[in-house]
């Protein structure tokens, strides 16, 4: 009886184990290319913004369920200049608001966005400014929904319309490299004693 009470236990514990190793942080990240890979851009000087209009690509990650609305605001830097938002699918889709303020997007019932996976759901369309890298870099900012006073995205879930927070993410422009200098483990160690 102890080594079956002692096996399911073991079981029991190594599924809980499994499950918060596989639980993730839901994010919102802007992407600069269309195969969603970047998160940082060098300066694209244009003068006055007169290069052609560019799409950014804001995709909500780990968000684990169907999601009915999505809120969040992004804060643009200097170097980009926002012209407009461009929905994902503008037969399905609403929009409410602006992405520099805060913006809402909300899907017909029969279409939800699908959060078990990576999914994008707003095209921000801007300019290229003026920017300077020897400045340092410039953070491309998702933070929440502002006209409510949220600080960090959102997004509800279709079946009960229940409200989840997630991290808003930043990514760069002007990206510099991370300082590292050569140690030793001890010195490491040193640095906390």
């Amino acid at each position: 009886m102890k080594k079956a009470l002692a096996g399911v236990l073991a079981v029991a514990l190594a599924g809980c184990m499994a499950g918060a190793a596989v639980a993730q942080v839901p994010y919102v990240q802007v992407y600069f290319d269309d195969a969603l890979n970047e998160t940082q851009s060098p300066c694209m000087n244009q003068p006055g913004g007169s290069g052609p209009p560019v799409a950014l690509h804001v995709v909500y990650v780990n968000w684990n369920m169907n999601m009915a609305e999505v809120e969040f605001s992004i804060s643009y830097p200097p170097a980009l200049i926002w012209l407009t938002d461009q929905l994902v699918d503008s037969d399905t889709q609403v929009l409410l608001g602006q992405s520099p303020g805060g913006v809402a997007v909300a899907t017909a019932n029969c279409c939800p966005f699908n959060g078990f996976a990576p999914v994008e759901v707003l095209r921000p369309i801007v300019l290229w400014g003026q920017c300077d890298c020897n400045q340092g870099p410039q953070p491309l900012v998702v933070g929440g929904y502002t006209p409510f006073g949220e600080t960090q995205p959102t997004a509800v879930r279709k079946e009960d319309f229940a409200q989840f927070h997630g991290i808003g993410m930043t990514s760069l422009i002007c990206p510099r490299p991370i300082a590292t200098e050569q140690s030793t483990w001890g010195q490491v160690k040193a640095l906390y004693r």
